[in-house]
Formats: structure tokens, C-alpha cells, sequence
């Protein structure tokens, strides 16, 4: 049975609209700006916009999976190549911040290295959770995340090949 599912961010649960992941200055950044604020789009939670003029969209399906893997008593994280500061700022500006249970964002696309620091994080919090208990759901776009998940035993599912629909978690959790 599933007892986390791991989003990642950008162009997972959320789009970008311009074009720009979360923290890229550019699109070929190398190491991102760790500062960006966020804030809503004539007060909609579903659309942000960073300091610089970029936007992001909550994709429309993503708060109702959330509340819904609450409910169920299913944990719910981030892990993500960008700042950590900027994923927790623009969780707050989806107003998302509250549904959210873990956020590991870091500059590197070792998901594996960030869900071993997630795991770590649910442990220390006493909740018996393996490997084997842990979903991602990433767009991969490089195919790295799904070997990665494999060799640690954790279940993959790649956002946009295997599923096009966030709601498509929800039959994969066992509740």
C-alpha cells in the first residue's frame, strides 16, 4: 500500500507558463536563483507569478488529489530540482502549502538522493514507511527518475507517459 506519494514540480504539479522552470533564470540556468517570490494572478490560487514576470499554473486537478490523499491519511510531498525556498513559496501562493507533508528541493537531478532525504524526514517523524510505501510521480523528461526509483524500490509512475491526469494517482494508492 502507498503511504506517500512524491510529486515533483515543474510541469508535474505544476506548469510553467513562460517557459521557465520554478528557479531558472534562464532556460539554461546552471544554478538558479534561490530568491524568486511568488504571487497569485489577479487572486487565483491556480496561476502565480514569480518576481521576474514568469508564471506558473497549478494544474486544475492537483488541490482535489491532495485533500483526497489527506483524507485517505496518505503523506504528500515535493521533491524537486529547484530551491527549496522557491518550491515552499509558491506551494504558499497555490495556497497548497497546508497539503503538503514533505519538501525536498534541491539543485541536482538525483531524485533518488532526494527521496532517500524524504524517507529519512518520514522516519524521523514515526511513521513506518519503506521504500516499497513510496509512489513518484515525475514528468522525467530524461528518463533518469524511473531507474533511479527501480533501484530503490520505489514505485514510479512517469506524468505525462504512464499518467496525463493527476486523479490517476488516486487508484495506484491501495486506499
Amino acid at each position: 500500500m502507498t503511504s506517500l506519494v512524491a510529486f515533483d514540480g515543474d510541469n508535474t504539479l505544476w506548469t510553467p507558463l513562460s517557459g521557465l522552470n520554478l528557479s531558472d533564470r534562464t532556460p539554461t540556468d546552471s544554478t538558479g536563483n534561490p530568491d524568486f517570490v511568488y504571487t497569485t494572478v489577479n487572486g487565483s490560487t491556480k496561476t502565480a507569478e514569480r518576481s521576474d514576470g514568469a508564471r506558473y499554473e497549478l494544474r486544475p486537478e492537483a488541490e482535489d488529489v491532495l485533500r483526497e490523499l489527506r483524507s485517505r491519511g496518505i503523506l504528500a510531498g515535493v521533491v524537486s530540482y529547484n530551491h527549496e525556498g522557491n518550491v515552499r513559496r509558491i506551494l504558499s501562493a497555490f495556497g497548497i502549502s497546508g497539503l503538503i507533508d514533505y519538501v525536498v528541493a534541491e539543485w541536482h537531478t538525483d531524485k533518488d538522493r532526494m527521496l532517500k532525504r524524504m524517507l529519512d524526514q518520514v522516519q524521523a517523524a514515526g511513521h513506518r514507511i519503506s521504500p516499497s510505501d513510496v509512489l513518484l510521480v515525475d514528468d522525467d523528461p530524461d528518463s533518469l527518475y524511473g531507474p533511479e526509483c527501480l533501484a530503490m524500490g520505489v514505485r514510479f509512475r512517469q506524468f505525462g507517459v504512464d499518467m496525463l491526469d493527476l486523479r490517476d494517482v488516486l487508484p495506484l494508492t491501495g486506499a
